[in-house]
């Protein structure tokens, strides 16, 4: 199916943007710029407040060459900054939603930002698709169908340990897209270069040798019915899953075929983003950044046959 990359280039995109997505961006430019006036003005008073508490600090130590401590006015400064930048971000994210559901709009795609289940996480561990984690944050929920398949993604970002041991064990996007059929089996697809030291095989599954060496160097198979596994990876099917790896710049892609489902995780950047608001907002290039996201990620679940 093309009609939704189609949609997202050429003439048909120029329409589209010139209908309803510029008419749109062109209202939330005024709350833009007020947004970042009221962000100047919060960060000016910090800084006035910063001097106020040195010389305060100052005058009650009574110690020749005393210095305040730089972490209190640093603080002090990093608080204005938030608090200023709160209203930017309430118009980034509203203009970011206006941006992605006119985009989705024509296809019957839902999209959420916020409050959402994501898809299946459950699963993804069981398969060790996913290392473990202590907190979460899930954003950017769309569900829809593609012809006989359905599907729903969302981007995460999975944090393990705490305080100074707190680190990012994941960020990326999840998928899960539903065939008609069930396929033979469960095989999960592990990118071997590096992962093995952290995804070890799935309890039940026991590892699938395929002939293919381009992809064997790429990937590692486990798999439940080896003879499923190799209905499931035809040579055409690595070829595709190999082409995946490299458009998507070599972001550890995860795979795993399982009952009606293909659940699919991928590592790296922060995708279906407006951009900063320090610019205006009616530019071209903020709209194209999105529409090239999804079109990536109309391509990937296209590139399953049903």
């Amino acid at each position: 199916m093309t009609d939704v990359i189609n949609t997202l280039q050429g003439t048909a995109f120029d329409e589209l943007y010139t209908r309803e997505i510029e008419p749109d961006l062109s209202q939330r430019e005024v709350a833009r710029r007020e947004a970042v006036q009221t962000f100047a003005l919060v960060l000016i008073a910090g800084l006035l407040l910063v001097v106020v508490e040195g010389l305060m600090l100052h005058s009650m130590a009574h110690v020749p060459g005393y210095v305040p401590p730089v972490q209190l006015l640093a603080a002090t400064i990093v608080s204005a900054a938030y608090l200023g930048y709160l209203p930017i971000r309430k118009v980034s994210r509203a203009a970011k939603a206006d941006v992605i559901n006119a985009l989705c709009k024509p296809f019957n795609i839902d999209y959420r930002e916020r409050l959402f289940d994501p898809p299946d996480l459950q699963t993804f561990r069981s398969l060790n698709m996913l290392p473990g984690f202590k907190t979460s944050r899930f954003e950017d929920h769309f569900s829809g169908a593609r012809g006989e398949r359905r599907f729903e993604l969302c981007e995460a970002n999975l944090v393990h340990g705490s305080g100074r041991n707190r680190r990012t064990v994941f960020r990326g996007q999840l998928f899960r897209i539903s065939f008609p059929k069930a396929f033979e089996g469960t095989t999960v697809v592990l990118r071997n270069s590096g992962w093995l030291s952290r995804f070890e095989c799935p309890s039940g599954l026991a590892k699938v040798g395929l002939v293919d060496p381009r992809f064997s160097e790429v990937f590692v198979v486990f798999g439940s019915d080896q003879v499923g596994a190799r209905v499931v990876l035809t040579p055409t099917a690595m070829e595709q899953l190999v082409a995946l790896e490299t458009a998507f710049a070599g972001a550890h892609l995860r795979f795993a075929f399982t009952k009606n489902d293909v659940l699919i995780a991928i590592e790296g950047a922060n995708r279906f983003e407006i951009g900063n608001l320090f610019s205006t907002l009616v530019d071209r290039r903020r709209v194209d950044g999105i529409a090239g996201d999804l079109s990536a990620v109309f391509r990937l679940i296209d590139s399953f046959p049903v």
